[in-house]
């Protein structure tokens, strides 16, 4: 910092001596106006880098592939900034099935589908939770910058609503709790595959913990436009809405002090192939 004023003051002293031999001269009063800038709400960045960057996406885990009243954010091209705070829900660099354990998450990936005949899904779900099966991660060849795994899951032929995969922010012993998100402004992560994909985030009213929906919990949810590039999507919590199939959650927006879990779904595509890295809660 003393560096930094006297290099400041020297720059005005050779200013005024510039001043009185050309009568013109600059300062160096452009500091913070330039680099990326900050992360808007939407827009999707496409790149190799680590959670850095700005957009938005819609869709939800029990509904049809296409829910018409969630919007879809197309990708745009850049290098924008994003988020400038980031809390890492998990960044899958050390290969096992559950999320970071840090500021009282306790959770674990897992796949779940419409339980189509004859269709498939990788990993399989593990419905029983028996352990027998669990989540594994993808090794990334070539790696996304210095991001070496992602969580991924792909198969076809689901006929009915799709399939996805995701986890809960807090179930320590398997029983799943709400977790106080409320401190952050939404979520931000890297994502790519070969269908568009819709997360969701559940809280009291839109999970059956919260004793408001059953078997038709209609969660907050926005869509992402992915391609086979990488692409980073910053989501406010207040972008999300629900898909307006199921039961309404009785309020308008997500309560953020009480999510209970993170999902991805594809919808009926006769193939899908969907991978996501570095998922953070972002300020």
């Amino acid at each position: 910092m003393k560096n930094r004023i006297f290099l400041h003051g020297l720059n005005l002293v050779l200013c005024g001596l510039a001043i009185a031999a050309f009568a013109a001269c600059g300062d160096d009063g452009n500091e913070g106006s330039g680099g990326a800038g900050g992360g808007t709400a939407s827009g999707a960045t496409t790149g190799t880098g680590d959670a850095t960057s700005a957009s938005s996406g819609t869709t939800d885990p029990t509904t049809t592939t296409s829910s018409t009243s969630a919007s879809t954010t197309s990708a745009t091209t850049g290098t924008g900034g994003g988020p400038q705070s980031l809390e890492m829900i998990d960044d899958m660099e050390d290969n096992d099935n559950a999320i970071n354990a840090a500021g009282g998450r306790v959770g674990y990936w897992y796949t779940f589908n419409d339980e189509t005949e004859g269709a498939t899904q990788q990993p399989p779900p593990d419905p029983e939770g028996t352990g027998e099966t669990p989540f594994t991660m993808t090794e990334l060849a070539p790696a996304r910058g210095q991001s070496t795994y992602a969580a991924r899951s792909w198969g076809s032929g689901f006929t009915t609503w799709g399939a996805g995969f995701g986890f809960d922010l807090n179930s320590p012993e398997g029983a799943k709790a709400a977790y106080d998100a409320s401190a952050y402004t939404g979520i931000t992560l890297w994502a790519k595959g070969t269908t568009s994909a819709t997360v969701m985030i559940s809280d009291p009213g839109t999970d059956p913990e919260g004793g408001v929906c059953t078997d038709e919990c209609d969660k907050w949810q926005k869509s992402l436009a992915l391609t086979e590039e990488w692409q980073q999507f910053t989501i406010p919590f207040a972008d999300l809405k629900q898909g307006g199939w199921g039961t309404p959650a009785g309020t308008t927006a997500i309560d953020a002090s009480k999510l209970y879990s993170i999902q991805f779904q594809v919808g009926t595509d006769p193939e899908f192939d969907v991978y996501i890295d570095d998922l953070a809660f972002y300020n």
